[in-house]
């Protein structure tokens, strides 16, 4: 009887362990993924000169790549799309930068969907279990005073510099768990990526350089997009997700 007993104990641990393995490995393909999916990104902007041609190519690129997309992830690249045409837009406005082509809004068409995607990927790279994170009204403070340092300094790039270092300390202070940095932190190396790629290859433009063609600012605004993706978009994304689904049951 104990010897079954044991033969069933290690039954259940090597179950165990067969499952974080294959959780293990679905991460690292869905990573890898993500990684392929930006680099062919990257690569249709640079070769595809016409914006439209570039929005056609990258919606079904990214759907193909990253299907299935959950409702809670349509709606966080809709979302997100949108909220950054007027974010984009005030600070262009200002002065803060500018793109090559201004084709909608000063910026070039697949610019909202770009934004859609990149937190989209930050939040496929993470791999976090949907639900695991609540919308919290801190996150709602989070985004208030971090897109408020964009529309006050805006066109003043050391002013912002100091804005995004007060409210990405104050991010910080309000959700300081290791998977929120961690996620800050890809987020910035994505951004860096993005914003080098950008200004390198003359699609944008920053009126003060400070380090390969980008103000110091960048950094604390990518790496606060990192925080605020897992502790705002993605919980908000999910919560209207289960909303529409809620109001289809009835």
């Amino acid at each position: 009887m104990q010897m079954l007993q044991a033969c069933i104990g290690w039954k259940q641990e090597l179950d165990t362990a067969g499952a974080i393995g294959m959780n293990l490995h679905g991460k690292s393909v869905m990573r890898l993924t993500v990684l392929a999916s930006f680099a062919m990104t990257l690569t249709t902007i640079r070769l595809v000169d016409d914006s439209r041609l570039v929005a056609a190519a990258l919606l079904p690129l990214w759907f193909l790549m990253l299907r299935p997309l959950q409702r809670a992830e349509w709606i966080l690249f809709f979302f997100v799309g949108a909220f950054f045409v007027g974010q984009n837009y005030a600070v262009l406005s200002a002065g803060g930068f500018a793109f090559r082509q201004k084709d909608i809004f000063l910026m070039p068409y697949y610019e909202p969907l770009l934004w859609g995607y990149w937190f989209l990927n930050i939040s496929r790279f993470a791999a976090e279990p949907a639900g695991q994170i609540n919308l919290h009204w801190r996150a709602f403070l989070g985004v208030v005073a971090t897109a408020a340092m964009f529309t006050m300094f805006g066109a003043n790039s050391d002013r912002l510099l100091l804005g995004t270092l007060a409210s990405s300390t104050l991010l910080l202070v309000l959700f300081h768990e290791p998977a929120d940095v961690r996620q800050g932190l890809y987020a910035l190396v994505l951004g860096f990526a993005i914003e080098y790629f950008g200004v390198s290859q003359g699609f944008w433009s920053y009126p003060k350089s400070d380090m390969l063609g980008m103000p110091y600012w960048f950094a604390t605004m990518w790496f606060s997009i990192g925080i605020l993706g897992r502790r705002f978009v993605q919980p908000l994304a999910q919560w209207l997700a289960r909303q529409a689904t809620a109001a289809q049951g009835n």
